[in-house]
């Protein structure tokens, strides 16, 4: 195949996520339990609202504290929502430093207007690389939805049997398969490296 473009997931493939640790931030503000929170929490119908921005920020914190009654003001719930990122994964970085002379990068990532902000500010050297990052609440869609995958591949320009996608949910990659591309679960950077080496 010809590369004519590589869009990679950000969480758990740019940007190591760790979703523990906002439960942790909350319970310390509100004395929930970590585990009662763990219990209760759902990836439910708003939480994917949010993701497509369907509602904002202050709309999903509300829904959370009817759900999960922490008594949490809106700043507490952003500290402890965006405490999810926790640093860049290096190895995938440097290799997108290495790339971005020779193939066009994107990203696309199923996240809120919340989380985008924080990494524009926060992980801007990095997230330099792409030249495009395609949200999910930009765009109205989620994976693995079909229309997002559509609209990213509209935007860049190019075929879907060209682009070789990364992310590392199954069901993500799937459906970008579905649609004909090339995608790669990933587990760990060596994923990326392997197929990167593959076809470069």
């Amino acid at each position: 195949m010809t590369v004519k473009a590589l869009i990679f997931d950000l969480g758990n493939v740019v940007i190591d996520i760790d979703f523990d640790r906002i439960f942790k931030k909350w319970s310390f503000y509100s004395g929930v339990p970590v585990e009662e929170m763990q219990r209760v929490f759902q990836i439910d119908a708003a939480y994917e609202q949010h993701e497509r921005g369907e509602i904002d920020g202050t709309e999903y914190h509300q829904h959370l504290e009817q759900t999960l009654e922490m008594g949490l003001s809106y700043e507490q719930f952003c500290e402890g929502w965006n405490d999810i990122m926790v640093a860049p994964i290096g190895n995938t970085v440097n290799l997108l430093d290495s790339l971005r002379d020779r193939v066009p990068l994107y990203a696309l990532s199923n996240a809120n207007t919340l989380h985008k902000n924080f990494w524009e500010k926060k992980f801007h050297a990095e997230l330099s690389h792409f030249q495009r990052v395609f949200v999910s609440s930009d765009l109205g869609s989620r994976k693995p939805e079909p229309a997002i995958y559509l609209l990213a591949l509209e935007h860049i320009g190019v075929e879907a049997e060209n682009v070789i996608f990364f992310d590392d949910l199954a069901i993500n990659v799937e459906a970008a398969r579905t649609l004909g591309m090339t995608a790669v679960q990933v587990h760990s950077p060596l994923d990326v490296e392997n197929c990167i080496a593959a076809h470069f």
